[in-house]
């Protein structure tokens, strides 16, 4: 069983329909493309989260799909 870290569902339904319609394009782009299969996935998760969410820093977000990155969001709103 997954460790859930979070306190709540902070995911409805139409987030894991959105990410799983993202991991499909990535697999149409790398099949067609023969691109670097996680630049592939890491790039059409961040065109979803851009065109949902006007305040998405997508180069925040890149930084942060690196191993060892730290993925933990601020809680006091700092930018980055």
């Amino acid at each position: 069983m997954a460790n859930h870290s979070l306190s709540r569902n902070k995911f409805a339904k139409r987030h894991y329909e959105a990410i799983a319609q993202a991991m499909q394009d990535a697999r149409m782009h790398i099949r067609c493309n023969g691109i670097e299969q996680m630049e592939c996935v890491v790039n059409i998760l961040a065109d979803l989260f851009a065109g949902d969410n006007g305040m998405f820093k997508r180069d925040r977000f890149m930084h942060a799909c690196e191993p060892g990155a730290n993925v933990r969001a601020r809680s006091n709103g700092g930018s980055r």
